[in-house]
């Protein structure tokens, strides 16, 4: 197929609007990143990015909401059934502000014990914990733009998001709040976003409401779930043990290194994300979707490429340009972190292609490589080299396996 023919289709168009949108808003996210690396220096920086990773922990039911109400709307989006999209939106929100209660004050005990593991603030956890209000609630809001479509809609809400958090964590921080502001301006960027992508649905909400049962919902969300539990706890929780053996002035340093690769993973969601709803589509049609995988993949695989020969070939000067001097000692280690991450992005997208067209029905086996990768980062934690090469090669072991329940009927 020419290049000007897949310009001109739905994944083309999609992936380019997208693709551009999502990665103006991981770049002022990667800003923000940036920004408190500097302002706060290893240390600080060091237990802001546990928080972090805390509220990318928080944010697995995120992704797997927002997929499962975005292949729900995408069916009825087929005939124009807006007012069941708009029950399916309404009945969702309510259940996602009752189940968000019930989380926080589960995990008020479980922080406390987590603040004494890792010697962090208990007050940071308990902050960083509201983020679960609008973990379990933005994801629907966006999942019914997603399933309808609406990229454009969904980029701005998203950039918007990440305009706010950089410019409201700054000024917090350099007012005194230091960590605090930071995380001040994160939970401000995103309830700011969930109010704007809540009025980008002003279509569905107009309609009258027509309701309807979603019987096998419950029970199709079990893969979407233990999927992005997987994905989610993989790609964070390195940086949460690396606080547990490291010094805070290593595990500021480290977390740089961590964070630069999930540039790469960041970088490549936005092809995904526009692939699961046209697949999704046509598996409902019985069409087949290997088309729309094989073109989506290749774009993400040459991403990949890319940017690990950017990492290996310049990591000095991506770290000095990015976070500073401060941390230049991590270059010969870039590298690593690059392939980690592009391998876990590869393996999310294969997970997602499986999950749009239903053949990922029992991924509890799934578990065992978050187990392989806590595994060997509680072991192989000796220097900071050690521990993200144990990183790179427990995802490298995930990528494998999942090309080969691919290839298998």
């Amino acid at each position: 197929m020419k290049i000007s023919n897949i310009m001109r289709s739905e994944l083309g168009k999609g992936t380019i609007v997208l693709f551009v949108m999502m990665n103006i808003y991981f770049f002022f996210n990667f800003m923000f990143h940036f920004a408190m690396g500097r302002i706060l220096g290893p240390s600080d920086y060091g237990v802001f990015a546990v928080l972090m990773s805390f509220i990318y922990i928080y944010g697995i039911p995120s992704e797997a909401i927002q997929n499962l109400i975005s292949s729900y709307v995408s069916k009825l989006n087929l005939n124009n059934e807006e007012g069941k999209i708009k029950y399916l939106m309404k009945k969702s929100l309510k259940k996602s502000f009752s189940v968000s209660v019930i989380i926080y004050l589960v995990l008020v005990p479980i922080s406390y014990i987590i603040s004494v593991i890792i010697k962090i603030n208990f007050f940071y956890l308990l902050l960083t914990n509201l983020i679960i209000f609008t973990a379990v609630s933005l994801p629907v809001v966006r999942g019914v733009l997603q399933g309808r479509k609406k990229f454009t809609q969904l980029g701005i809400g998203m950039i918007v998001e990440a305009i706010s958090k950089l410019v409201l964590s700054i000024i917090f921080v350099l007012i005194g709040f230091n960590i605090l502001g930071a995380m001040y301006g994160v939970l401000f960027g995103i309830m700011i976003s969930f109010i704007l992508t809540y009025e980008f649905n002003r279509k569905i909400n107009a309609v009258e409401e027509k309701e309807e049962k979603f019987e096998n919902i419950k029970l199709e969300s079990v893969p979407y779930f233990i999927s992005m539990i997987v994905i989610m706890l993989m790609f964070s929780i390195d940086i949460i043990i690396a606080k547990m053996f490291f010094s805070p002035e290593d595990t500021g340093k480290y977390a740089v290194l961590s964070m630069l690769g999930k540039m790469i993973f960041f970088g490549t969601m936005a092809i995904g994300k526009v692939m699961f709803p046209i697949a999704s589509e046509r598996h409902e049609n019985k069409k087949s979707s290997k088309n729309v995988f094989i073109k989506s993949g290749a774009v993400i695989f040459v991403l990949c490429l890319l940017g690990v020969l950017i990492y290996g070939l310049f990591p000095e000067l991506v770290i000095k340009i990015l976070f500073g001097e401060k941390y230049i000692e991590m270059k010969p280690f870039l590298i690593y972190s690059a392939i980690g991450f592009s391998l876990l992005s590869l393996t999310n997208f294969i997970i997602l292609y499986k999950l749009s067209t239903k053949k990922l029905k029992y991924p509890y086996y799934l578990f065992i490589f978050l187990l392989i990768e806590i595994g060997v980062l509680l072991f192989f934690h000796n220097s900071v080299k050690e521990y993200i090469i144990a990183f790179m090669l427990s995802n490298l072991i995930f990528f494998l396996f999942s090309i080969f329940t691919l290839l298998k009927k």
